[in-house]
């Protein structure tokens, strides 16, 4: 992809700092002291549940919702004062919000257009933004006429044109089918390091989050329980909620106990742990089926293209393990297995 000229001007990045970050609506706190920093040209992940709150952090980033306290800068600048004109901000919505009744071209054009910018100049830069991003032969059409891949990179032109500090995405990719969603998120990446934009990215889809993202923060309930690189968060979780959240399948979580070293109802490979009861999780890519120290009876299988979830009950909880090779195996079976070091997460001591 060739680099976005704009008549010669240079993409600008700002990075963002939220700073205490307090908000309510009527007797809910939705925030209470959020702190967040997001450097200068990152592609950065906001990912938790349903009502965990990354939507409103997002719109208090645009301006568009305004906290109760606390501050948001971009770049060194506070910006609380300021409308979301005048933050310097491109966004795209889940629905994308595009002008039904306009063409592709005065779509693009839009918030050139509102600025006053002369329109042979608007016109040149969306000529060239379309081409970069591979909507240009769109341009005469309006939304209706066009896909929902070409509709979601419309969004992003009338977005990416105005030079934005800081591109803000929420859930934008949410109305595509699977294949598109797939292609959507390596062209987002592509654009963003070409661009070189501070990029936010709101999702709930978690796998989205880890592959597109440099740093991820995890959201629940109003507060940021960890944020880290993909890596990070996936194999040292900071909490039962991160570990529980990232991953699929999800991990499976167990109560164990250990005594003199060795720990029942699972044996799993633990150093260092004093006696005692523990809750502790574990991937379901580290269970090693075939053989092992471990014996539990399969109660069902759950065919998943390359891979196969089994389904595997011991002391009375359900666990899921990935197997690449089912064949043999049967409902009902015993199966051995060993449980991978790596995946095994200790989550809490009861009693503690």
């Amino acid at each position: 992809m060739p680099a976005l000229s704009f008549s010669g001007t240079e993409a600008r990045a700002s990075g963002v700092k939220l700073e205490d970050i307090t908000k309510r609506f009527g007797k809910l706190t939705v925030f209470d002291g959020v702190n967040l920093e997001i450097s200068p040209g990152e592609l950065f992940s906001l990912v938790g549940p349903s009502g965990s709150g990354k939507t409103t952090l997002l719109r208090i980033i645009a301006g568009l919702e305004v906290q109760d306290s606390g501050r948001v800068y971009i770049g060194a600048k506070a910006v609380d004062a300021l409308g979301p004109a005048k933050r310097n901000i491109g966004m795209v919505f889940q629905d994308y919000a595009l002008y039904p009744n306009k063409t592709v071209m005065e779509n693009i054009t839009s918030p050139l257009t509102v600025k006053g910018t002369k329109k042979q100049d608007a016109v040149r830069d969306a000529k060239e933004i379309a081409g970069l991003l591979g909507i240009g032969e769109t341009l005469d059409r309006r939304p209706g006429q066009i896909s929902g891949g070409q509709q979601q990179r419309v969004a992003l032109a009338r977005a990416l044109i105005k030079h934005p500090d800081v591109f803000l995405l929420d859930e934008p990719f949410s109305n595509l089918d699977a294949q598109l969603r797939f292609s959507a998120r390596k062209f987002l990446k592509d654009v963003q390091r070409e661009f070189g934009m501070t990029t936010i990215y709101v999702t709930h889809d978690q796998s989205e989050a880890l592959s597109i993202s440099d740093r991820v923060a995890i959201m629940g309930s109003g507060r940021i329980h960890q944020v880290g690189t993909p890596k990070e968060i996936y194999a040292t979780p900071a909490d039962e909620f991160t570990a529980t959240f990232i991953g699929s399948p999800p991990l499976n979580v167990m109560h164990i106990t250990i005594s003199g070293g060795a720990s029942t109802p699972l044996s799993l490979p633990l150093e260092g742990l004093a006696d005692g009861n523990y809750r502790i999780g574990v991937r379901p890519e580290s269970l090693v089926l075939g053989s092992g120290p471990n014996e539990a009876v399969a109660t069902a299988f759950e065919y998943a293209g390359r891979e196969t979830i089994v389904y595997l009950g011991i002391g009375g909880v359900e666990m899921r393990a990935i197997a690449r090779d089912v064949s043999g195996m049967s409902t009902g079976q015993t199966v051995k297995f060993s449980v991978q070091p790596s995946g095994v997460h200790v989550l809490g001591k009861e009693g503690a």
